[in-house]
């Protein structure tokens, strides 16, 4: 017999239990090492929902300064239109159930809600005047509105389990900037004088679910929950400043994400 083939029949294989005991050690160490690869995935995942956090109370501080600042007053309903949050809670425009949206359910200091309008009027006093030059005048019943912005709660029009923070800019409907007057989708035109006919709340854009949702507002932030009285968002504080408590969510129904949120701003009105 040829010697290469007899070394070749004399080498010898792994046997059954070498092979067993190869693949209970090497189980060991990956059921080991399982654990840090969940945990690193896990925190990378924490780290960058929490970036697009942060970028969000950026964005959403950045433009209510911005707005709030540039605005002579604001006012504040319970709610955009009539709907039932995730908590089982219903909020509505017309906080009195009364069927009409008027004066008496703006949010007084104190109250709170979910939909806050900044209001812009021509002031040539800049002082407690108002409008008409009246010092004893502490309403805007008539004021020349040129702008108003408005931020509001309702489910997000991507995904109707999540609650997003939209915005409207009336000036978003000027034909130029420098547009003297512009008419909005819902038919009101500015600038706009109230009167005793003509009323804030008139000029506003209808409480429907469709409007709460509609592409001419924008998206601040994708999925929030309140954390102010009865889970509201905003608080008025003495009729001066409006508080915004939040909490920030981000992630999927497995992995949610979450930071608090708490700012002030005032009008210069």
């Amino acid at each position: 017999m040829f010697p290469a083939i007899e070394r070749l029949r004399r080498t010898r294989a792994f046997t059954l239990v070498e092979v067993i005991v190869t693949m209970t050690i090497s189980g060991f160490v990956v059921i080991g090492v399982i654990p840090f690869y969940l945990q690193s995935n896990r925190s990378l995942f924490t780290s960058e929902q929490k970036l697009l956090i942060n970028a969000d109370i950026r964005t959403f501080t950045t433009a209510m300064i911005e707005h709030a600042r540039a605005a002579n007053y604001f006012i504040l309903y319970q709610a955009y239109n009539t709907r039932t949050r995730a908590d089982g809670v219903t909020v509505r425009r017309d906080a009195n159930q009364n069927g009409t949206v008027n004066a008496s359910d703006r949010r007084v200091a104190g109250q709170s809600g979910e939909f806050i309008v900044f209001a812009y009027y021509e002031d040539p006093f800049f002082d407690s005047r108002f409008f008409d030059g009246n010092p004893n005048n502490n309403d805007i019943s008539a004021v020349r509105i040129t702008r108003l912005v408005a931020y509001w709660a309702a489910p997000n029009r991507s995904d109707s389990t999540k609650t997003a923070l939209y915005l409207l800019d009336t000036d978003t409907f000027k034909p130029s900037a420098a547009a003297a007057t512009w008419a909005t989708s819902w038919g009101i035109s500015f600038p706009a004088t109230l009167t005793t006919t003509v009323t804030f709340e008139s000029l506003l854009p209808p409480a429907t679910t469709a409007a709460a949702v509609s592409p001419n507002a924008g998206l601040v932030i994708n999925d929030l929950a309140g954390l102010g009285p009865a889970a509201s968002l905003f608080v008025n504080y003495l009729d001066r400043s409006i508080v915004v408590r939040a909490k920030i969510l981000h992630g999927n129904r497995a992995k949610r994400v979450t930071n608090t949120y708490n700012f002030t701003v005032t009008p210069r009105g």
